[in-house]
């Protein structure tokens, strides 16, 4: 047995150094200059997008304010622009409500709160340090959650919170990449 064929070691895909570049810049144009959630043609542009954001400034990213439109008929906000699928969703939740505590490993997901007051919180796995971020519906704004980190949102206003959810794959309840956790 030659010495190539003993020490080979087992990986899931190949690509050049070169084309892993072109799709860091690529995400970054889109992702940070357009707030476009990019194309991402298989599960190892998924993991390499997840991988680009664990290395975000989370701190001074989020929340990240939303243009508002108004004219006399009232206000229209672009949430999320894509070139993937997955899911929207709502919830409303009452005031001192804590939804989440849970993280996943591979899942793209952001959280808009168009009306009310809110806390989203994050903790990297593993960590102690949780990053506080206040958005109001008065001035409509996102935060993305980084995989790895425990995530929660808390209704902290006085009235009901409305809070427009995007996840990057349908929820299978097989295989649900949801993992309980506070933060």
């Amino acid at each position: 047995m030659s010495v190539i064929e003993r020490d080979l070691v087992p990986y899931d895909f190949e690509k050049k150094v070169t084309e892993i570049l072109a799709l860091f810049e690529n995400f970054k144009a889109l992702y940070f200059d357009q707030g476009f959630i990019p194309e991402l043609k298989d599960k190892n542009e998924v993991n390499l997008f997840n991988t680009f954001r664990c290395y975000i400034d989370h701190a001074s990213r989020y929340p990240v304010k939303l243009v508002q439109h108004a004219d006399p008929r009232g206000v229209f906000v672009e949430t999320i622009k894509l070139g993937v699928g997955g899911q929207v969703s709502f919830s409303t939740t009452v005031p001192g409500i804590t939804r989440g505590n849970h993280y996943h490993t591979r899942k793209i997901e952001r959280f808009t709160v168009i009306k009310g007051k809110a806390r989203i919180q994050l903790r990297k796995i593993g960590t102690d340090e949780v990053m506080d971020f206040y958005l109001n519906g008065n001035e409509p704004s996102y935060v993305d959650m980084p995989i790895w980190y425990s995530h929660n949102i808390t209704n902290i206003g006085e009235d009901e919170l409305y809070t427009q959810f995007w996840i990057n794959e349908w929820y299978n309840p097989a295989d649900g990449d949801t993992y309980f956790e506070e933060v």
